[in-house]
């Protein structure tokens, strides 16, 4: 039977257009494999390159860090995160903390973040080696011994460590090509250089503002949609990341990326900062006993944050169980009264008053054992609040009514004068 003409060159105008149809496809199937290979290798590239540090303290891949003891709410994800001098592989001592410590929690029953921070100079003690500060156990320790010695102070858990070098950030902003910064005043695009500028104003709270900023434009560019439409990006982030920033192995792979995401989230942290108190004349930093505990409190359970008047916290804490007695040196009636009263109204707690052995005291006194730092502190306090008095550490602790106390005022004539 014969075929019809104008059948057969429908067929035939069928076969090329199937053709090209199926080479597309084809092609597409080929690039898509490609593609998929390429992503492969970079994921491999990055598991490798990103394979954390090895914590002694880490119990498993994959089980928090806390110690026993240590607790946070469920739902969390509890960061320790340390800034350190630039990394140099070639030279073995750890790096030297840059800026305070940092706690973030993330996550669980509040709707932002909550960031705290504490101090390097801040003193804790460290089993076998007694009171060290934060950056001598840096120094001394690394990330395994500073997360330790910090989860044994707050009892706080911590799921993940993460230690990042001042080049970090400004070199990750860099490789994803520059970020939008968002700050209190707007946002704004911003280069590594300038993130850079930022990492180190006087004020903490406003370099967790910046580094906040800074991480959430970097892991914005980090996620994995964006492996996907940019794999060159991520492979530089990768480099960046393997070469000036530390994580636990818990970090490795996926657990990291599920942490860019979290962190890109356009969420302003709560700051607060662990209130230390530093000796005025030194600059040192006195260990007081749980200067903080409320606040690890708050990480512990889960509960609003909410910064308060440092000054009065850490003037409540120095007076503490402090016993301050009150003399008149001067034999004006009711001159020992009137300064009590004084220091009360200020909230300095007294035991009382009298009469100082003789009425021949030309100068106002304050008076306190010698070798105890807080009391010195509490002494100090207590001269600025009277104002132009002097000050004395004496050997033996002086005596009200037959009892020790810690701090003797010995007022003269001229409190009168200022009182009046």
């Amino acid at each position: 039977m014969a075929v019809p003409r104008n059948l057969s060159i429908r067929r035939g105008h069928q076969r090329p257009w199937l053709r090209r149809v199926v080479v597309v496809v084809l092609a597409l199937v080929v690039a898509g494999l490609l593609w998929a290979l390429l992503l492969g290798a970079l994921w491999g590239y990055a598991w490798v390159r990103l394979g954390g540090i090895d914590l002694r303290s880490l119990d498993g891949d994959v089980e928090p860090l806390g110690i026993d003891g240590a607790v946070a709410p469920t739902g969390t994800t509890n960061l320790l995160v340390s800034m350190t001098a630039m990394r140099d592989p070639t030279r073995p001592l750890e790096p030297a903390l840059m800026a305070p410590v940092a706690l973030l929690q993330i996550g669980g029953p509040r709707a932002d973040p909550v960031v705290l921070l504490l101090p390097t100079d801040l003193s804790v003690s460290v089993d076998g080696q007694g009171q060290m500060t934060l950056a001598d156990i840096q120094v001394s320790g690394g990330s395994d011994l500073l997360m330790r010695a910090i989860v044994d102070y707050t009892g706080v858990r911590v799921d993940h460590v993460v230690s990042v070098s001042v080049e970090a950030l400004p070199r990750l902003v860099d490789a994803v090509d520059g970020i939008e910064l968002c700050l209190a005043d707007g946002c704004r695009a911003v280069t590594g250089a300038q993130v850079a500028a930022g990492q180190f104003d006087a004020d903490p709270v406003h370099v967790v503002r910046i580094v906040a900023g800074a991480v959430h434009g970097v892991a914005r560019a980090f996620d994995g949609a964006s492996m996907w439409l940019a794999p060159l990006t991520a492979k530089r982030a990768v480099d960046v990341v393997a070469e000036q920033i530390e994580t636990d192995v818990s970090l490795r792979g996926r657990s990291l990326l599920d942490l860019a995401e979290q962190l890109a989230q356009p969420v302003t942290p709560v700051i607060d900062v662990v209130p230390v108190l530093r000796h005025p004349q030194t600059g040192a930093v006195v260990p007081l006993d749980e200067p903080a505990e409320l606040r690890f409190q708050h990480l512990r359970e889960g509960t609003v944050l909410e910064p308060g008047d440092v000054e009065a916290e850490l003037r409540a804490l120095v007076l503490r169980n402090v016993s301050i007695a009150v003399f008149n040196g001067a034999g004006i009636q009711g001159l020992a009264a009137s300064v009590e009263e004084r220091l009360r109204d200020a909230g300095v707690p007294t035991v009382g008053t009298g009469n100082a052995p003789t009425f021949a005291q030309d100068r106002s006194l304050v008076t306190y054992r010698s070798g105890d730092d807080r009391l010195e502190l509490a002494a100090i306090h207590v001269a600025e609040l009277l104002g132009d008095v002097d000050l004395e550490a004496v050997d033996r602790s002086p005596t009200f009514e037959g009892e020790e106390v810690d701090i003797a005022v010995t007022a003269a004539a001229d409190l009168v004068e200022d009182d009046a």
